[in-house]
């Protein structure tokens, strides 16, 4: 009988055009299937994990290679998500592998440069492994690490990948991935009454032997049971924290107690796992809330995209969770993107309320292996597997949760829809979670809700277009109202001097002493990190800058550097001018780092944090700074960009602008719109309750328009002023924009390329090509920067204009003068 002949073409995680096709081993006939991964070598010696995406039996035009294992029994990837990466490939000018380096996690990504290390947890015995398998750890524990073509030479075999699957499968090694992952989860100690002390004679005979010999376990005991009662139903078996009981009884009783197997101990992972099922009803949702749910419901009837504008603490996550409900209640499943990781850090609690543990988090400050767990969750369906943990019907996410594997998506909203954090920087694909988001919504016919108070400038037009079902909700939740706003002209007589000396005026210190002994909270906003921003000599005028790139150095005082935000660079301060001699060097400009200084200086009684990417680098940083300022532990919360995402405090009475100037003297076309977002949003921290907040925006531009807009809460004002600018000037809503940067550390080479590549796209587009033109910050890391701007008009033919651009892409890539020149390419910059 004649055995079948198969083809794979498998999609490779790096960022060639095509597809490649492997024959697949007679043997492994029956094992592969559309959306499993396979181990494959592409080049001479490297091996990759690929995805499978078509089975045929046609072969190639060259000699195909074998698949040389299977590593899945079930597919990790589905035909929707195929799709949805050939769309944002092709959208986005990228290759498909580049969309799958970005889509799956690490921990199910496999090449040969991927290393090995012992798990020094597990004991190995020579005679339950094979030879193979005691020869590669024999060479572990003398060289610690491998990589796949180490282990390679030494078993003396083309592909280790069998041999290693064993050895992770017995536990005895562990991807280096997962050894160089160094976080480590802040755990809390939880004890609860063992299951033995629950019968009523068994507690009145612990009560009678602890009376007499240990007094301090018995109150420990008594105060415990006082406590796991104050829930609804009574529990005698709740989990209580053991350091909140160290706060009112001896910590030594509680831990003798455990000692004594009277208590039971257990560690648990703060801010990831709940500690049982239960969920809370949902709140009840106001008159105006329930309207506005009732017309995006709706708006559904006709459009699959709603766009909800609600102003700042209108209860837009009410809505959003009721929205969820009704969506699970269709027995779909729903996504939650938000911008920042900080938002999913107070959201989650608040979701988790309302879903219990349907609800899954997915960002990238998860390790491998937690994202890994996440993905398996979401693709094996509602089910609980064998260790109970249930699959997640809910993900609350930043960008990269899109590329979950949903079968069954119902639902898909997009909070703080305006933020730039959605556009995914470097590396490509270059993709806009809020853009893509719609697409995916298509694949799935799921709706998709847009909610902001501040709508970006081409949602709002869409909504005004028809093209989006359009909600209002301007009503506060509850009795609060939204803050005064009020501006303080650092440019006028009696602020003058205290604006070139001081970063706090002393109108706002004044405000700030006074909220202070109102026991209310202060959040001070400036969007720029570090301590100054550059260092001058006061003699000649000479700026220290990087020797990598066009910039200059920024001051961090926590580690008394010099530091470069582009490449890393550090040096320690110059104690004379590089360029004169004088010792006279002075910081310029003020960050966060700085207005911490300056606070602890003015108001040394107070409580300070900062909130920055320099102070949340850890994984959980977030979440603690949040926890502590929710619970009244900090006083004044500083921060750039992260104060103003969406977070919810009940008592900040005060928001402080610190320099308005810096948000709208950014050369770009968005800079007024995205000044008016960070403003509004950051004054919507004020006032959520009851009382009525206060914001004091500091300027030395207080008829600028931006400012007057602010103090109006006029959204619809700014909209048409610069809805009329940028029909004017052609820019986006009116045009779609394509930016083309050249990279490379021959200045002369790089203008040759970027003027050639020009010269090609003006020959069919003309004047809307915009340069080339070298950027603000020309050289990076000794690489010179060049770039292109095209704006096409709407009514233009998408399909063609990309057919057109990725021919020139392709042959300018195969111009071997240009070889040395990295293009990368931007549709719709943001």
């Amino acid at each position: 009988m004649s055995r079948q002949t198969f083809f794979v073409d498998v999609l490779l995680p790096l960022a060639v055009p095509n597809y490649y096709t492997y024959r697949v081993p007679f043997e492994l006939n029956e094992k592969v299937k559309p959306g499993l991964r396979v181990l494959v070598q592409f080049g001479k010696s490297k091996f990759y994990s690929a995805l499978v995406v078509k089975i045929h039996e046609t072969p190639p035009s060259y000699t195909a290679k074998y698949v040389e294992e299977v590593l899945d029994t079930l597919p990790i990837v589905n035909e929707k998500q195929f799709a949805f990466w050939d769309w944002i490939a092709n959208y986005y000018l990228c290759y498909r592998g580049e969309v799958m380096n970005a889509a799956l996690p690490s921990g199910l990504k496999l090449n040969s440069e991927t290393k090995l290390a012992l798990n020094t947890e597990y004991d190995f015995k020579k005679e339950t492994l094979s030879d193979n398998e005691y020869i590669l750890l024999e060479a572990l524990e003398t060289r610690n690490v491998l990589t796949y073509n180490e282990a390679s030479q030494i078993l003396s075999v083309k592909n280790p990948q069998p041999v290693i699957k064993q050895l992770l499968a017995k536990k005895l090694v562990l991807l280096f991935e997962e050894v160089k992952e160094k976080y480590k989860p802040k755990m809390v100690s939880y004890v609860r009454l063992a299951d033995e002390y629950k019968p009523e004679n068994k507690m009145k005979e612990l009560f009678e032997a602890l009376e007499k010999k240990a007094f301090k376990q018995l109150e420990a005991l008594m105060f415990y049971l006082k406590e796991s009662k104050r829930d609804e139903e009574g529990s005698d078996n709740k989990w209580l924290k053991k350091n909140a009981m160290a706060k009112h009884v001896d910590v030594a009783a509680v831990s003798a107690l455990v000692k004594k197997g009277i208590f039971e101990q257990k560690e648990f992972e703060t801010g990831r796992l709940e500690l049982d099922d239960t969920v809370q009803l949902k709140k009840k949702l106001s008159a105006v809330q329930t309207k506005t749910f009732e017309q995006i419901e709706e708006s559904y009837k006709e459009h699959d995209v709603c766009l909800l504008h609600g102003i700042t603490g209108s209860g837009k996550t009410e809505i959003y969770c009721s929205l969820i409900e009704e969506t699970l209640r269709r027995g779909k499943q729903a996504l939650y993107l938000v911008p920042e990781i900080a938002l999913t850090t107070q959201l989650i609690s608040r979701v988790k309320k309302y879903f219990g543990d349907q609800v899954g988090v997915y960002h990238s400050r998860f390790s491998d292996n937690e994202r890994v767990e996440v993905w398996n969750s979401v693709l094996t369906g509602p089910k609980k597997d064998a260790l109970n943990q249930s699959n997640y019907r809910v993900i609350v996410g930043a960008r990269s949760a899109l590329f979950l594997p949903f079968d069954n998506l119902g639902l898909i909203i997009v909070d703080e829809e305006h933020d730039s954090s959605y556009k995914q920087q470097d590396p490509a694909p270059r993709y806009h979670a809020r853009d893509a988001a719609i697409y995916l919504s298509t694949l799935h016919k799921a709706k998709v809700l847009l909610g902001t108070a501040t709508p970006c400038i081409e949602s709002y037009y869409n909504a005004q277009q028809n093209k989006y079902g359009f909600v209002e909700l301007n009503e506060r939740h509850g009795e609060s109202s939204l803050p005064d706003i009020e501006i303080i002209d650092t440019k006028a007589g009696e602020t003058k001097k205290a604006s070139s000396e001081n970063i706090v005026s002393p109108a706002l210190l004044d405000e700030i002493q006074r909220k202070l002994k109102e026991k209310e909270q202060v959040i001070l906003f400036q969007n720029r990190r570090g301590f100054a921003p550059y260092t001058e000599c006061y003699t000649c005028g000479y700026v220290p800058c990087c020797v990598q790139c066009d910039v200059s150095l920024i001051y961090h005082k926590a580690t008394q550097k010099l530091t470069c935000h582009y490449c890393g660079y550090t040096t320690n301060p110059p104690k004379a001018c590089n360029a004169c001699g004088s010792t006279d060097l002075r910081y310029r400009g003020f960050g966060t780092q700085k207005i911490e200084e300056e606070i602890e200086i003015l108001l040394p009684d107070a409580k300070l944090k900062r909130m920055d990417i320099d102070s949340t680098r850890s994984k959980h940083a977030y979440k603690q700074i949040i926890e502590d300022f929710d619970a009244g532990e900090i006083d004044i919360l500083t921060g750039t960009q992260m104060v103003t995402k969406g977070l919810d405090f009940d008592h900040v009475g005060l928001v402080g602008v610190l320099q308005a100037d810096h948000l709208l003297s950014y050369p770009d076309f968005r800079s007024y719109e995205r000044a008016f977002q960070l403003m509004t949003q950051v004054s919507g921290r004020a006032g959520r309750k009851q009382k009525k907040g206060r914001v004091l925006i500091q300027t030395t531009q207080p008829t600028h328009p931006v400012i007057n807009w602010v103090l109006k809460h006029d959204y619809k004002q700014m909209y048409n002023s610069l809805l009329a600018e940028r029909k004017e000037h052609l820019y986006p809503p009116f045009t779609r924009l394509f930016s083309f940067t050249f990279i490379c550390k021959d200045y002369d080479l790089l203008n040759e390329a970027s003027d050639k590549f020009g010269d090609d796209l003006k020959k069919l587009f003309a004047q809307r090509v915009l340069g080339p033109e070298f950027p603000i910050v020309a050289r990076i890391k000794n690489e010179y920067h060049k770039q292109i701007l095209l704006k096409i008009e709407r009514d233009y033919s998408a399909g063609k204009v990309r057919e057109y651009l990725w021919k020139l892409i392709f042959d300018f890539r195969s111009d071997k003068l240009f070889s040395k020149v990295r293009l990368k390419t931007d549709v719709d910059p943001y």
